[in-house]
């Protein structure tokens, strides 16, 4: 049995899935209406881009959750059920089984962010008036890595336990350090170095660090993507108040979002090819 017929069994799994698809309902919404929120300040001149980048800010909280809901079971869930014994007497190779369900289960998510964020930017459109493409294109590409790289992490915490309940907890465990609580660590290591919390410029070193989890990484990507559209709109530049240093520019997030898809993956693999499932 190749990768790819057990990708396609996933997708077709995976998108039965209620939850999930209330999850995607839940993203729609939420990056909807909070990309009419600049529209609630008096004190900005509200426009699309800022919009979008109110609703990325959400997505990267939110995402996760989706990712993490569609993944984190794919191989350890059979594995306690005994489901994953028959689909090794097939003769799949457990590289195979591995890709097959990272393919499958990041075209679930992928399709159904897209769904959400498409369905988000028609309602910014028809609010304001507009709808940048090439800003629009480049978040709704942004955000479907950032899902594929929430699903890397799933499937190789999945690969990596054995029961339903271990993967649970440490895929809850990832998103709460990853997603949610990343942003402690630049700012405590601010204070500590600094003698203060961040206001106003912040060194080049405290962009790197908010923008090593996979969340931080997306945000800083979106930054540059609508300063890019518009460069009214702060960007790295701005934020560390002169010229960026190599080590806080775009293709660095970048590369932190493929390490975070991929390091996961090789994990997982590695414990699970090793493991004994007798």
């Amino acid at each position: 049995m190749s990768w790819q017929v057990i990708a396609a069994k996933e997708f077709d799994d995976a998108v039965r899935s209620r939850v999930l698809w209330a999850l995607v309902a839940v993203v729609a919404l939420v990056m909807g209406l909070t990309s009419l929120v600049p529209l609630l300040i008096p004190e900005f001149d509200a426009s699309v881009l800022m919009g979008i980048g109110a609703a990325s800010e959400f997505a990267a909280m939110l995402v996760p959750i989706v990712a993490l809901v569609a993944a984190y079971l794919a191989i350890a869930g059979e594995r306690e059920s005994g489901s994953l014994r028959l689909l090794l007497g097939l003769k799949p190779a457990r590289g195979a089984v591995v890709l097959g369900k990272f393919v499958g289960r990041s075209g679930v998510v992928v399709t159904g962010i897209g769904i959400g964020v498409l369905i988000a930017g028609v309602l910014a459109w028809a609010v304001y008036g507009e709808l940048p493409l090439a800003a629009f294109l480049g978040v709704l590409v942004l955000t479907s890595a950032l899902g594929v790289a929430f699903v890397g992490i799933a499937i190789g915490i999945s690969a990596s336990t054995a029961t339903r309940a271990r993967a649970m907890t440490i895929g809850i465990a990832a998103y709460l350090v990853l997603a949610l609580l990343w942003d402690l660590v630049p700012q405590g290591i601010h204070l500590v170095v600094v003698g203060s919390f961040p206001n106003g410029p912040v060194p080049g070193w405290f962009l790197l660090l908010e923008g090593l989890s996979p969340s931080g990484a997306y945000s800083a990507l979106v930054t540059a993507v609508l300063h890019a559209s518009d460069p009214s709109i702060p960007g790295a530049a701005t934020l560390v108040g002169g010229p960026v240093p190599v080590y806080a520019q775009w293709w660095v997030f970048a590369l932190v979002l493929a390490v975070w898809t991929a390091v996961p993956l090789a994990v997982g693999f590695t414990v699970f090819r090793r493991t004994d499932l007798n």
